[in-house]
């Protein structure tokens, strides 16, 4: 890892910061968690794909994951805290070690997985994970729906909770097929045990029928755009 890299850079001076998004109870309207999305002002990156990208590259995910992981418990200390875990950070262990923040954490944590992580990572990702979970870390199966597809990883991983993406959300109405398909896989997903959370809510329509679809959860810009601090999630009225 080049110490003048920009990656190297931007870790050094925590060049970054985090914002966060509601994730709502459908049933009473609280919200459960906070989901927490990393943010930069660097000129080097135009968002934060780029950012693991470079990260990857420079054999530091496991770094930048941390220092994400520390901005973000620093900022929400009232509520759950939903994580996104790059798959490559996987390899380096920084999440396993004791220190980590995320142990300091006094709310419970969900680490989100992308259900497309490659197959190569799979095995390390059921170990890691394992050992995470025992210390009262959850899983979250992150995209369902985005492309990839393997509902196996829902058996085999054993999640706390499924996020259904946004292909499966947007323009969702009830009595339509989509409809259909959506409700048979929040069944499919409560019988294995994991909660679901429909993400990338933008219409009341939308919302009733992802409601009405059994999911436990919502998250989206209808309730609240992601901010800084904690935003407060705004249910429509009649629903």
């Amino acid at each position: 890892m080049s110490p003048d890299s920009p990656i190297t850079r931007l870790i050094a001076n925590r060049d970054l910061f985090v914002v966060f998004q509601p994730i709502v109870d459908v049933r009473t309207h609280a919200t459960f968690a906070y989901e927490a999305l990393v943010r930069t002002k660097s000129k080097d990156f135009n968002g934060p794909p780029a950012m693991f990208d470079a990260a990857v590259q420079s054999e530091c995910a496991g770094k930048l994951g941390r220092l994400i992981r520390q901005v973000a418990v620093e900022g929400c200390s009232t509520h759950p805290l939903f994580l996104n875990v790059h798959p490559n950070e996987l390899n380096e262990h920084f999440i396993v070690q004791p220190d980590d923040p995320i142990f300091r954490h006094t709310e419970e944590v969900f680490l989100e997985i992308t259900e497309a992580v490659p197959l190569s990572h799979f095995r390390l990702c059921q170990n890691v994970l394992h050992e995470v979970r025992g210390r009262g870390v959850y899983l979250v199966v992150d995209d369902l729906g985005a492309g990839y597809s393997n509902l196996k990883y829902i058996a085999d991983l054993h999640p706390r909770v499924v996020k259904l993406d946004r292909n499966l959300i947007a323009g969702l109405s009830l009595h339509s097929r989509l409809f259909k398909l959506v409700k048979s896989i929040v069944v499919l997903c409560r019988d294995l045990g994991a909660q679901v959370v429909a993400e990338g809510i933008e219409t009341r329509q939308e919302l009733e029928a992802a409601r009405e679809a059994g999911a436990h959860y919502a998250q989206g810009y209808l309730l609240a755009r992601p901010a800084f601090p904690m935003p407060v999630a705004v249910w429509p009225e009649g629903l």
